[in-house]
């Protein structure tokens, strides 16, 4: 039966995962000094070789040969371990065993010593779903097991595992892999499958997975299955939905120029391409960071898009979302900065405000608003004759003086020149 990549070129001793150099060294001393703490917790990203890495423990601690940081993976406990049908060794998944009953079952069993390996050891993978009443009841057996009971956990969300029981374990942090490792790795699975693929092919595949092992040898699989002969830039591309660099380049080019309808076909014609979109949105921040534009477009830019790259993580439509963008990303190009419209009304370069019209100022101004409640008040005690007093007091507004000269005055900045400012309040 065909084994996947994933599976076939799983890592079978320490010094073979790769990304994690912290963590594999802690464990590697740990060992060698038998000082492994009796519950050490995985913590990181999905592909990163959390439970691949809690194998290789039990293994080393189980080996024939071990305690050892190279286990043989020929004798029978190594062999069983790889399988998944030790009995001494048990992987729990806690996404279904995640009930108090399930904990009551673990406890029970941690009371019979292994029948034939040197440790009992519990792997128990996405510890986070446990429940809380599980956590609970599994506290002091956590905190204080049977000297030969090991627990080995792994999540991916480590922030709802209780702090009661991070407590209890020794930490280990496994962070997204390089991209250059990644593509080490698979080119050298390539090599092995006797497989022929560009490098810029493997690149691709490389920056799409996302620090993700698994993921990187999962498109590496579906593009072998795509192509049995060379597989080019352009299969890869196809296969997991990436969109090349001419096209991105494209599409920036159209927001720069405000050629709306431009950008919006070019995210059509990804959509039917059935390009990954969140993938698109990692390759434009990517491109954005890099461009030669000006600090403030770019970072507005990237404001921008950033906030779609989460809102398609999070299961929005993607063309929605992109479109959206599209046109933030376009309106972006008529932005002022404030600095620069001030002086500009400073300098009299702005010139021509009818206040009444253009509503700058929030309550057109605070003496005015008070002589025309005193007005107001007035004529409800029916003074008319009072009316024309207050209108002649009324204090005519120099925008440009009280500019200069007022401090704390707000100001509310909505159209000048036909440009809108984005900031609301300045405190001069």
């Amino acid at each position: 039966m065909y084994k996947v990549l994933a599976r076939k070129y799983r890592p079978t001793k320490l010094d073979e995962i790769i990304g994690q150099d912290v963590a594999v060294r802690i464990l590697k001393n740990a060992i060698l000094s038998n000082k492994l703490h009796h519950a050490v917790l995985l913590a990181g990203p999905m592909g990163t070789g959390k439970t691949s890495t809690a194998r290789i423990i039990a293994k080393s601690l189980n080996c024939e040969k071990g305690p050892t940081i190279e286990p043989c993976n020929q004798c029978e406990f190594c062999m069983s371990i790889s399988k998944g049908n030790s009995v001494d060794v048990m992987e729990i998944d806690g996404a279904s065993n995640r009930k108090i009953d399930d904990a009551r079952a673990l406890i029970e069993s941690v009371k019979y010593p292994p029948l034939k390996s040197r440790y009992k050891i519990y792997i128990i993978d996405e510890v986070h779903m446990l429940t809380q009443e599980a956590f609970n009841a599994m506290l002091k057996t956590i905190e204080e097991p049977p000297e030969y009971v090991k627990f080995i956990f792994a999540t991916t969300a480590i922030e709802k595992v209780p702090d009661t029981i991070l407590s209890r374990c020794q930490i280990l942090n496994l962070k997204r892999i390089p991209e250059d490792l990644i593509k080490e790795k698979l080119k050298m699975i390539a090599k092995n499958e006797n497989v022929s693929i560009d490098d810029e092919a493997l690149d691709i595949i490389a920056f799409a997975s996302f620090g993700s092992l698994r993921v990187a040898e999962g498109y590496l699989d579906r593009c072998i299955s795509y192509s049995t002969e060379h597989l080019t830039q352009e299969d890869v591309s196809l296969v997991v939905g990436v969109t090349q660099t001419k096209t991105i380049e494209t599409y920036f080019e159209c927001i720069k120029n405000k050629e709306l309808n431009c950008a919006l076909n070019i995210i059509k014609e990804l959509y039917k391409k059935d390009v990954n979109f969140e993938i698109l949105m990692q390759q434009f921040i990517k491109y954005l960071i890099e461009s030669n534009i000006s600090e403030e477009y770019k970072a507005g830019l990237l404001n921008v898009y950033y906030h779609t790259f989460l809102d398609i993580k999070s299961k929005a439509d993607p063309l929605i979302s992109v479109n959206i963008a599209t046109y933030k990303a376009i309106a972006m190009t008529n932005l002022s900065k404030i600095s620069d419209v001030i002086e500009k009304i400073a300098s009299g370069e702005i010139g021509g405000i009818d206040v009444e019209k253009s509503d700058i100022l929030t309550h057109k101004y605070s003496k005015e608003k008070q002589y025309t409640n005193n007005i107001d008040k007035k004529e409800d005690s029916n003074a008319p004759s009072n009316k024309a007093k207050y209108e002649t007091k009324t204090p005519s507004i120099d925008i440009e003086s009280e500019i200069k000269g007022s401090k704390g005055l707000d100001v509310i900045l909505k159209t000048f020149g036909g440009k809108i400012v984005s900031v609301e309040k300045i405190n001069n």
